[in-house]
């Protein structure tokens, strides 16, 4: 929940313009999991009204554990 309480975003439009030869396929499925799980949260926090709820608490966490894996993939794309 730490980076959606930070406003932690990919640039909508960044995402929109990058062209598929200079990201991996991996890094691409990533932020495009990341951008649907911040957009289930975001519709689920309108629903529920509350951060404290335990599916938004669930959706917070698989997003956490998918900005992780992203940023390692990152890393690892940078060094190759």
């Amino acid at each position: 929940m730490a980076y959606a309480d930070q406003g932690f975003s990919l640039p909508e439009a960044q995402h929109a313009v990058r062209s598929s030869n200079q990201l991996s396929p991996t890094i691409r499925r990533l932020e495009d999991e990341i951008y649907q799980l911040r957009k289930v949260m975001e519709q689920t926090y309108l629903q529920e009204a509350t951060f404290n709820s335990e599916i938004i608490i669930e959706i917070s966490r698989k997003l956490d554990m998918k900005i992780n894996e992203y940023m390692r993939a990152r890393r690892i794309y940078a060094t190759t």
